[in-house]
């Protein structure tokens, strides 16, 4: 498997969450004054991912600071064993200034709401 899939599958993952919590990216993007642009990204590979296998992406909040995220991922195959790990890192930025921006209030609510930070 080309090794940059890893980002769109903890993406996806990213989007998914965002669909838990009841939004979408397009409504984010759309309808409010800030974005999350991603900042950083790292990838640890630890055992081989073949075209085709059925992959699990574990997704958990590491911190929420004053004006970004990070999120870290566990990619794991069918038989439980570990493939990989990300992380990657959004900064909250005012999409009109292009500059960054507090983390926005409603962010930990919700994150509290789906159980993934307390």
């Amino acid at each position: 498997m080309f090794f940059g899939r890893i980002y769109e599958y903890c993406h996806a993952a990213f989007e998914q969450m965002l669909a838990g919590a009841g939004t979408s990216l397009d409504a984010i993007l759309v309808g409010e004054s800030w974005g999350m642009p991603l900042v950083h990204c790292e990838a640890d590979f630890c055992a081989p991912m073949f075209l085709g296998e059925n992959l699990k992406v574990e997704l958990r909040v590491e911190r929420v600071g004053g004006s970004s995220i990070t999120f870290a991922y566990r990619i794991v195959g069918a038989d439980k064993k570990l493939r990989a790990t990300a992380k990657l890192v959004h900064a909250f930025a005012d999409l009109k200034r292009f500059v960054p921006c507090k983390t926005p209030d409603m962010i930990p609510e919700v994150l509290r709401k789906m159980g993934l930070i307390e």
